[in-house]
């Protein structure tokens, strides 16, 4: 009887180790259900947050409110709803897009588009979207603030504390918007792009100095970090006279013309490319969270 005992606690039966490893988790309570809820629901507030301060996924939005205008779209496909975050019962977790962390490629999303214009057929009285009137003054109230902003940025800069308070305002009446998945993801999609984009840049610029110029990395880490549109420091290596100052030297153009692509990034965002990675790194930590509380969900 206990070598059959002993066989049962080793099988290698895959049903038996899935049942034998069921009995040990604990069912989820409501409690720890509603718990979960709101840690997904802080993932994703973050990650709304740190995408409203990214000046093109407001722009965009924006465009997709005046595509509905114009009929060209339905509200339903921009957003589900709107909730008041000082008017949340515990019971309720308006989570919205449930897509995140998902990172849909932009053909999955436009293959999510293809998937709602089949549905163009149906009847506008089986469109459940947010109502209208409700909808157009929350869009209009996102751009009264969004273009407060952009005077601020303008007249004081992005630093002044009227401009971080234009941004917190943005975020603020931004995250009370349930946008659907394929907006949200599209939104978070932009902005990983445009980090990815710095990202083989700096890539490029790092290999030149340190790989082909034999700058020691720690000193390349030192003038790079935090300074990356700087080329001041490439003519102080030059003139330093160490021995790759003049390996350096005949690399400088193909760094300068990466620096100058960073330049353009930081002119069409109106952010630094040290705002750009900030928000980017606020964004992942918000997906992380949501994902881990999905994951203890599931």
């Amino acid at each position: 009887l206990a070598t059959v005992e002993k066989e049962i606690g080793r099988t290698t039966d895959p049903v038996r180790m899935y049942m034998r490893e069921m009995g040990t988790v604990e069912l989820l309570t409501r409690e720890g259900e509603i718990q979960i809820a709101k840690r997904i629901e802080e993932g994703i507030n973050q990650v709304q947050i740190s995408v409203a301060e990214y000046p093109e996924a407001i722009t965009y939005l924006l465009e997709q409110w005046d595509k509905y205008e114009a009929e060209e779209m339905r509200l339903s496909d921009i957003v589900s709803g709107f909730f008041d975050p000082n008017a949340i019962e515990e019971d309720e977790a308006p989570i919205s897009a449930t897509h995140i962390g998902s990172e849909l490629s932009d053909e999955d999303l436009d293959d999510e588009d293809d998937d709602e214009d089949d549905d163009d057929d149906d009847s506008e009285e089986g469109d459940s979207g947010p109502d209208p009137e409700e909808a157009r003054e929350h869009f209009e109230q996102l751009r009264t603030l969004y273009n407060k902003a952009r005077e601020i940025f303008e007249s004081k800069g992005r630093s002044h504390p009227d401009a971080k308070a234009a941004i917190q305002e943005i975020g603020d009446h931004f995250r009370t918007f349930k946008l659907v998945p394929k907006q949200f993801d599209r939104m978070v999609n932009n902005m990983r792009d445009m980090m990815d984009k710095v990202r083989v840049q700096e890539r490029i610029i790092m290999k030149q100095a340190v790989q082909i110029a034999k700058v020691p990395k720690k000193v390349f880490v030192k003038h790079f970090a935090n300074n990356e549109t700087d080329t001041a420091w490439i003519d102080a290596e030059i003139a330093s006279g160490e021995k790759h100052s003049a390996k350096l030297a005949e690399v400088k153009p193909e760094i300068e013309r990466c620096v100058n692509k960073l330049k353009a990034f930081e002119d069409s965002t109106g952010l630094s490319i040290e705002r750009i990675k900030d928000i980017n790194r606020r964004m992942s930590i918000g997906e992380a969270k949501a994902r881990r509380a999905k994951k203890e969900m599931v």
